[in-house]
């Protein structure tokens, strides 16, 4: 892999991260198409590396208060005398909370399913028919009246029951040509949940498994051929272009217009199969 290689798909990977498209299939068509045949999988984890920095920087103000409370309340011998209670009264907590809850099945999918799912990312074919399954995805919103009272606060529009059935979406969604983002908004939306806490519960969830799927991968450090250079140009670039992307996305959300990508997806995903079939 040359630099221009890893900041393409830096660049790529930022794209797609945060917009309703699977940045794992177009990684792996883009991998196919120009001709990389090593095995990339720890170097599209260490790009999604560089998309979670941009959630945090995108999120700092709601991750920092997030985090000084869940500190707070720990260390605060009245938690523990009725924690139910607390977290039923803090939106802050109940967050927490349900950001651990979602987490769940998503880690459970990923160390039970690991190598079965980082056996699908040579085949393009999948990848293709599983872009054409998110652009279906994304046309749950529409069978519910939108949602978008933005003045609840976090934690105030989200069950108990919405983080599992949401944590099994973003575990699905380790299978390339599957969007993350587009599956767990899609279905957060869908469950009636207001756009702004959807988007922010799905970017915020995203940050155990991001980190969760490092450590998986941990150890292939010593194993990976591509030099840390490269790597580095590739986390940066997706870091600054995922930041404008998310940026870009909200933007979409708000103004109910999430399920235009849907054309995109489908087209991407019958083109690239077509292609893939005439090689």
């Amino acid at each position: 892999m040359t630099l221009l290689d890893a900041i393409l798909l830096g660049i790529l990977q930022g794209l797609t991260e945060f917009l309703p498209i699977s940045s794992s299939g177009h990684l792996v068509l883009a991998q196919h198409f120009l001709g990389l045949n090593e095995p990339l999988v720890f170097f599209d984890v260490m790009l999604h590396v560089g998309t979670l920095a941009a959630v945090i920087v995108a999120y700092r103000q709601s991750i920092t208060r997030l985090l000084f409370n869940g500190v707070s309340s720990i260390v605060d011998i009245d938690f523990y005398r009725n924690p139910i209670q607390k977290v039923k009264t803090s939106n802050d907590l109940k967050f927490i909370w349900l950001i651990l809850l979602g987490s769940i099945p998503t880690g459970l999918i990923a160390v039970l399913f690991k190598s079965q799912l980082e056996s699908l990312f040579d085949k393009v074919w999948l990848v293709s028919l599983m872009l054409v399954l998110t652009g279906i995805i994304l046309q749950l919103p529409r069978l519910r009246k939108a949602n978008n009272d933005s003045r609840e606060p976090l934690g105030k529009g989200l069950k108990s029951w919405h983080a599992p059935f949401i944590g099994i979406a973003q575990g699905c969604a380790i299978t390339p040509g599957i969007s993350r983002s587009g599956s767990t908004i899609s279905l957060s939306l869908f469950m009636g949940i207001p756009a702004k806490i959807a988007a922010e519960y799905s970017f915020l969830l995203s940050i155990p498994a991001i980190l969760g799927a490092v450590v998986l991968k941990i150890r292939d450090i010593g194993d990976a051929t591509t030099p840390y250079y490269i790597l580095g140009s590739g986390m940066l670039a997706s870091f600054v272009v995922g930041y404008i992307a998310l940026r870009f996305l909200l933007v979409v959300l708000n103004r109910g217009k999430f399920s235009l990508f849907t054309y995109y997806c489908v087209a991407l995903g019958i083109t690239s199969l077509l292609v893939a079939l005439i090689q």
